[in-house]
């Protein structure tokens, strides 16, 4: 609920000031900063696999233990977003000057979005679930996950388009879809971590 109230709040402003290159940045914010605001389900879907009772005491005492490591991951993503808004922003700066071909300008803003939330998902596949799991410091999951996405190219591709999917169909109904498929999303990247990172315990 909390990714549909403030997704409507940053969506409004954003319509407010009709400024259509920050609400495909936010659209695709939703998919670069998903992964850093679900550590809570990550967390619990380990709770469920050792057999454990998950509680919102656990989840938090666990995200703070790891925030150091969580805050270097949430930067970076922070960083892709802000440099998506620059770039989008100043493409329909000079959209004008180049007549009326709105429609390749179009395919050009998500191809520049999606190939940002590519390098995203690179990055964060599986680096937070592995932050939570094995302590791990911010570098060490984001190089782990870049190295796992590349090994695992087609797989990969077909988890992000899945994503994708979801993520789209959440925001196709008013951001309503989101409550169900940003949970399903979560749960399955915590199980996607495990079958591809090899782990002990």
């Amino acid at each position: 609920m909390v990714f549909v109230f403030f997704g409507w709040l940053l969506l409004y402003l954003a319509w407010a000031h009709k400024n259509n290159a920050l609400i495909v940045s936010l659209l695709f914010g939703f998919l670069i900063m998903g992964p850093v605001l679900c550590f809570g389900l990550y967390d619990n879907s380990h709770r469920l696999e050792k057999k454990r009772k998950s509680t919102f005491r656990h989840q938090r005492k666990k995200a703070f233990h790891e925030m150091r490591h969580e805050r270097l991951i949430a930067m970076m993503m922070s960083m892709l977003i802000v440099f998506l808004i620059i770039v989008l922003s100043i493409m329909v700066g000079i959209e004008p000057a180049f007549g009326q071909n709105t429609g390749s300008y179009t395919v050009v803003y998500l191809l520049i979005a999606m190939i940002i939330g590519g390098l995203a998902f690179c990055a964060s596949a599986f680096a937070l679930p592995m932050i939570l799991h094995q302590d791990a410091d911010g570098a060490t999951a984001i190089l782990t996950s870049i190295n796992a996405v590349l090994r695992n190219k087609r797989v990969s591709a077909l988890w992000a388009l899945l994503i994708f999917a979801l993520t789209a169909v959440g925001i196709a109904t008013a951001l309503i879809g989101l409550a169900l498929t940003i949970p399903v999303i979560g749960y399955a990247t915590w199980h996607a971590y495990r079958e591809t990172i090899i782990t002990k315990g």
